[in-house]
């Protein structure tokens, strides 16, 4: 969620002893047509943006069974450093605005706050419907408004969110979001090449050691022990369960790639080459909403729709993908077929690819188609 996630100084101390998210516009959110948004389609070719300027369409509600969207947030002591923290949190509520009601979104943290290093993580935020009002990332900032500290306890903490996220209707995805390895199992032993504490680097604990900073008799023993195998387990009980995991790993998690992407395969969420894990390079919330919008993109997007109803006139429809308006016609448009709405070319892949998030149909307005 490490002894690999203590800040520098309380992992001493132990020793010793977790596109731009693409947002969509007000003006999108209320029906009404943006030129401004308009300009550029999804695959960056211009588009005409003087039907938009004087027409107002009316939406067209989706009919969709929005997904659980479930982050499962590492809240260990080194998530504090760097501002990793804070600009994930702030990555994670501009996704939830981004996405609005094509998904439902929930949060756990671990270790569990207030609670001691290595205490099984607890959800801090029920899952809800996401809104165009902000309602939900407000509730999810709110939630998570606390000063990371404590280890990595990764396998207990998605072991026991099993049921609870195994008993949802809608397809459930966990996002996992952590910059360590999994630790915290006091059954473990192990030498300095699989000691969190060692393989972080912190004060007195070298890289393959001496000393092993896991050795019971001068360490913290088995807690600081790399809890990998566990960890797959539970990710692969989550899958059992019909719960797809995503790995992200945010800056801090290089020593950890092996069993990141141990975690990715296991979860069923994996990228198609290496790393199998979504690897952040740095902790600016930029990079972070980067791998979020292409995790959730992998999660959610599709490239058919289905409209609540048919429209009055097929004529009148306009689509808009990442709030930029479609043209209808050519490779990268897209087709209506009653209530059937299928997406294009290059306006498919921005959506798969995570560069836009939203789809919105409006009626009223003469489609363009070029």
């Amino acid at each position: 969620m490490k002894r690999g996630g203590e800040s520098a100084a309380a992992r001493t101390a132990w020793a010793a002893a977790v596109v731009a998210a693409t947002a969509v516009a007000c003006g999108a959110r209320t029906g009404l047509l943006v030129p401004e948004e308009a300009s550029t389609g999804p695959d960056g070719g211009s588009i005409a943006p003087d039907a938009a300027e004087a027409c107002v369409g009316t939406e067209i509600p989706l009919a969709t069974n929005a997904p659980v969207l479930y982050f499962v947030l590492d809240a260990s002591g080194s998530m504090a450093e760097q501002g990793k923290w804070t600009n994930m949190l702030a990555a994670i509520a501009e996704l939830i605005d981004a996405v609005g009601a094509q998904a439902r979104f929930g949060a756990a943290v671990f270790p569990e706050p207030n609670a001691g290093a290595c205490t099984s993580g607890v959800e801090v935020m029920s899952v809800r419907l996401g809104d165009a009002t902000g309602a939900a990332s407000s509730a999810f900032l709110a939630a998570t408004a606390f000063t990371p500290v404590g280890g990595t306890p990764t396998a207990a903490t998605l072991r026991a969110l099993v049921p609870e996220l195994a008993a949802f209707p809608q397809a459930t995805y966990a996002i996992l979001a952590t910059d360590g390895g999994p630790n915290c199992n006091d059954q473990l032993s192990c030498d300095a090449d699989t000691c969190t504490s060692n393989m972080d680097g912190v004060a007195g604990c070298p890289v393959g050691g001496p000393p092993n900073c896991c050795d019971p008799a001068g360490g913290v023993g088995g807690v600081g022990c790399l809890d990998g195998p566990d960890a797959v387990d539970a990710v692969k009980a989550l899958g059992v369960a019909g719960v797809e995991t995503f790995v992200m790993g945010i800056p801090g998690s290089a020593p950890y790639a092996a069993v990141l992407d141990q975690l990715a395969l296991a979860g069923g969420g994996a990228r198609a080459s290496e790393p199998y894990y979504y690897r952040v390079d740095t902790a600016d919330t930029t990079a972070l909403a980067a791998s979020l919008a292409q995790i959730a993109a992998a999660a959610t997007a599709s490239c058919t729709v289905v409209l609540q109803h048919v429209p009055e006139d097929p004529g009148d429809v306009n689509v808009y993908v990442g709030g930029a308006l479609v043209p209808r016609d050519g490779p990268n448009g897209w087709v209506l077929a009653g209530t059937k709405l299928t997406l294009e070319g290059s306006t498919c892949q921005a959506l798969r690819s995570g560069t836009a998030l939203t789809i919105r149909v409006t009626e009223g307005c003469a489609t363009v188609t070029q």
